[in-house]
């Protein structure tokens, strides 16, 4: 599971490049705030709605692969992993 969810991460950000500029806010973001509420309400207010500009039925992608459910669902793993770990995948 975590290399299919980690290679479909990255599929997804070649598609659409703000999306690893978005993984990478997440991690330094994580570097530097460890209170869990306060990464809790980054989450809600910055990164999840940035990410739903980006991916899902409601983004203003083009791609079929971005507009889909399943790019909305596999992006929110893989970032509020990364915003919460560190990590890629888990």
């Amino acid at each position: 599971m975590y290399v299919e969810t980690e290679l479909a991460f990255k599929f997804l950000c070649t598609q659409e490049p703000r999306l690893r500029e978005l993984a990478d806010d997440c991690r330094r973001y994580w570097l530097s705030h460890r209170s869990d509420s306060e990464v809790e309400r980054a989450w809600f207010l910055g990164f999840k709605p940035t990410m739903s500009q980006l991916v899902g039925h409601g983004a203003g992608a083009t791609s079929p692969e971005l507009k889909s459910c399943q790019a909305y669902d596999l992006c929110y793993q893989a970032l509020f992993n990364i915003l919460t770990t560190g990590r890629e995948a888990k």
